[in-house]
């Protein structure tokens, strides 16, 4: 299958003019899978980009007890991400895997405060409820990571509501002085996103519906609702930003259909 490239400018006053033409990388839900051997297609597209920073949206690897493949699915992600760290800064934003196999800590091989290590000494930034600032100082874009709550992701009939205060309680005040980008992984919030004061939202999860059809786009989420309204693309409330990527990769049903691995490149640019 190919590889789809999206591209997004991303302007604000919010951004200072020194980060114009500051180039983003976004990758999500690769789920231990590979785009060429050994993710070779992934690295040869970022490598031709040149990106100043990757900013990874979470769910890398694969956490299923149910899964055959469960003791063994860091493997491949980790030996791509050593790699994508000796070439780029990397910051790890986490999604539902990566949370739960912190929990559950003999489904795999390896614990994953062990993963987490050996990539933390490739230098890879973990941004679990943590923020950092690209650029100088006072004159750049925040980034913060954040880890919700497993409940968060239960597939129930009522979704539970996220709320810009409880986003607080989690990751601490959004930034009004910066540009303030949120690695948020579901999109199923983006109004708390907003809420809580996330200029971008940044996510996947949804695998871009696995099956998208004409008009209609993605058919199912992750959520197992039909149709969803995230599906895949930006979004735009009042001032509030959300790019939603379709992801790498598949677990557990390995279905794509009509629905390419997504890699995301954003840049910025200072809106006088």
């Amino acid at each position: 299958m190919r590889l789809r490239i999206s591209r997004y400018l991303v302007d604000s006053e919010k951004i200072p003019e020194e980060m114009n033409g500051c180039r983003i990388a976004v990758l999500a839900d690769l789920h231990d899978c590979e785009v060429g051997k050994k993710n070779s297609r992934l690295l040869a597209a970022l490598r031709q980009e040149q990106p100043n920073c990757v900013l990874l949206a979470g769910d890398m690897v694969v956490e299923n007890v149910k899964c055959c493949r469960a003791r063994l699915a860091y493997r491949k992600a980790r030996e791509f991400l050593i790699a994508l760290a000796k070439e780029f800064p990397v910051y790890y934003g986490m999604g539902n895997h990566e949370s739960r196999w912190k929990k559950n800590v003999d489904s795999h091989s390896m614990t994953f405060e062990r993963f987490r290590q050996e990539l933390e000494d490739e230098g890879i930034i973990f941004l679990d409820n943590r923020s950092v600032v690209l650029g100088n100082g006072d004159r750049g874009v925040r980034i913060t990571g954040l880890e919700l709550p497993l409940p968060y992701y239960q597939r129930k009939i009522r979704i539970p509501h996220l709320t810009g205060a409880a986003i607080r309680k989690l990751a601490g005040e959004a930034d009004q002085q910066h540009f303030q980008i949120l690695l948020a992984h579901s999109p199923q919030f983006f109004q708390g996103y907003g809420d809580w004061g996330a200029d971008l939202a940044l996510a996947g999860h949804f695998h871009g519906g696995m099956i998208r059809l004409p008009v209609a786009g993605g058919v199912i989420s992750t959520y197992c609702r039909l149709f969803p309204k995230y599906d895949r693309g930006m979004f735009v409330k009042k001032n509030r930003r959300m790019i939603v990527s379709a992801g790498l990769g598949t677990h557990t049903i390995p279905l794509r259909i009509n629905n390419p691995p997504e890699l995301i490149f954003l840049e910025l640019t200072h809106r006088g």
